[in-house]
């Protein structure tokens, strides 16, 4: 057994990337999911025990993952999504552990060209330091590389890691954990082909894929930040920054050709030639501003997007609606009981939007431009009058105390009473010796 495969079966490692894995999967969106994260958790030590077991004898295997084909929003396009089991996603998050300590990865790691997937890193030091090439250079190119996770070679990013580990155990594991096998691919039909369920591709929703990605991307980026231009990634998005129009769409052209070594592209800004191209790629002078990672920048200032902003306000009409286009009121006068959690409830819905903008507004907290976050508010706060307005009118009909259950109140008249104290006083009413 190698040093590395040695450190993956490590009970200090696996727990610590248990509660990694358990911290991201208990608050999940999916029920399925926390669910099965509770379930891990009640039994936590024991399924770390049996999984060093399956390691250390060699009969761990990955089992199948499920497929979710995710909308876009505002697209016809999806996004295929890999959900493995807690236990697969456990021992990759071991593994990935692993690499993360080892010198070449730590070296990369540290340079500040790409800030996705990285433990340092993030969407806020990503705009600052886009902000700095917006300052010191005078034109940009922004784009994306195109499916890059669905098209990445396996075989190339494999080799990144495997000519370093000199553990042949470690590097079929690794094999193993970055390959794609769903449980339910009849259920995906005509969505099947966007997994990468072949030689090329990785899955998105595995922490291995951001990190081997940028292994493989790490030569581009110190071309991309030499020769007088400056670039700055994260993950499949890009910018670069030059003096002049002429060297930054020559560096576009330089990562084009170093992509395509690899089987990959990267999208072409619109043109007097080409006015088509697509969206997600733009040229110009800094100083007009641009947009990058979800945030509208200029020398003057940093703002969430027009797509960031339509975002939130679809997601504030979506929770509004689904409370409105409930049935639950129905039963609203049966012994069936409402829960803050699962039920459409006035409080939950109100709940539910106030965390919903929370979690926008924390993402976005290194804007400058605080005028448009004013704004929202009183475009959340209209949409939640209209809300209430209509709540009203949909619960009209009921009375006070069904009124209530549906606004999320407990009603002392629900308490669950225990039901034996009852039958003593009802045997023993009127038998009192004097």
């Amino acid at each position: 057994m190698g040093i590395l495969y040695r450190k993956v079966c490590r009970k200090p490692n696996l727990r610590k990337a248990a509660r990694s894995v358990l911290a991201n999967a208990l608050i999940s969106t999916s029920e399925s999911t926390r669910d099965e994260a509770k379930q891990f958790q009640l039994r936590l030590e024991q399924n770390i025990s049996d999984l060093r077991k399956q390691l250390v004898a060699g009969t761990f295997e990955f089992p199948p993952a499920r497929g979710v084909a995710a909308r876009k929003p505002g697209k016809t396009a999806r996004r295929p999504i890999v959900i493995a089991p807690i236990a697969s996603r456990v021992v990759q998050r071991a593994i990935l552990d692993v690499l993360t300590g080892l010198p070449f990865v730590q070296s990369i790691q540290k340079k500040a060209w790409n800030h996705g997937g990285v433990e340092d890193g993030g969407v806020a030091k990503a705009i600052a330091q886009t902000y700095e090439g917006t300052i010191q250079y005078h034109y940009y190119v922004r784009t994306d590389i195109k499916d890059f996770f669905t098209q990445v070679p396996k075989e190339d990013l494999l080799a990144i890691v495997t000519k370093h580990t000199d553990d042949p155990e470690f590097d079929a594991l690794l094999t193993r954990a970055v390959k794609v096998e769903l449980a339910n691919l009849s259920e995906l039909r005509e969505h099947q082909d966007i997994f990468p369920l072949a030689s090329r591709g990785v899955a998105q929703g595995s922490c291995l894929s951001p990190l081997l990605c940028n292994l493989l991307l790490h030569d581009i980026d110190e071309q991309l930040n030499t020769g007088g231009t400056m670039s700055v990634r994260y993950i499949d998005d890009l910018i670069i920054f030059a003096p002049n129009r002429s060297r930054a769409l020559k560096g576009l052209k330089q990562l084009k050709h170093e992509l395509k070594q690899f089987g990959l592209d990267a999208y072409d800004p619109p043109t007097k030639a080409s006015p088509a191209a697509s969206a997600k790629a733009a040229a110009g002078e800094t100083k007009k501003g641009f947009s990058f990672l979800g945030c509208d920048v200029s020398p003057e200032a940093i703002s969430p997007g027009k797509r960031a902003r339509g975002s939130l306000l679809a997601k504030v009409d979506a929770l509004c609606n689904k409370a409105l286009t409930s049935q639950r009121h129905l039963k609203a006068g049966t012994s069936e009981p409402m829960t803050l959690a699962s039920d459409p409830t006035l409080l939950s819905t109100l709940w539910r939007v106030s965390n919903t903008v929370r979690a926008w507004g924390a993402a976005f907290s290194f804007c400058t431009d605080h005028r448009i976050f004013r704004q929202l508010d009183n475009d959340v706060a209209v949409k939640l009058a209209e809300f209430r307005r209509l709540w009203r009118s949909k619960t009209s009909s009921l009375n006070s105390a069904e009124r209530q259950r549906l606004m999320g109140m407990h009603l002392l008249d629900d308490t669950r009473f225990d039901p034996s104290f009852a039958d003593m006083v009802t045997s023993r009413a009127g038998t009192r010796t004097k």
